[in-house]
């Protein structure tokens, strides 16, 4: 069996985690498996249901290639997200260690 040679960019591809690996099916599943949930109590988690009924449908219209590329700019986002938030929480961590850094 002959492999093919991957380009430098082909596998630093190939490393990268934020890489959706899962199929579109597993999204759709993971969707249902929240609606069941929220499920058991209908009428409080109705909105989070009537938003994911919303998203599942997102994903079963959205070709396989457009999912992988819009999951990878989520993550980025997600972690810059998550980092303005911390910076932004004034009882964090983050502010305790600029106290200790500056003394």
């Amino acid at each position: 069996m002959e492999k093919t040679k991957l380009t430098k960019s082909e596998y630093l591809e190939s490393l990268d985690p934020d890489n959706l690996n899962l199929e579109k099916s597993d999204l759709i599943n993971f969707c249902n498996n929240c609606i069941t949930e929220w499920s058991k109590n209908r009428r409080a988690n109705f909105k989070f249901i009537l938003s994911m009924e919303l998203i599942k449908s997102g994903v079963k219209l959205t070709p396989e290639d457009v999912l992988k590329t819009v999951w990878k700019k989520i993550l980025v986002w997600f972690w810059d997200l998550q980092y303005k938030n911390a910076l932004a929480d004034n009882e964090s961590m983050l502010k305790k260690l600029r106290e200790i850094g500056s003394g």
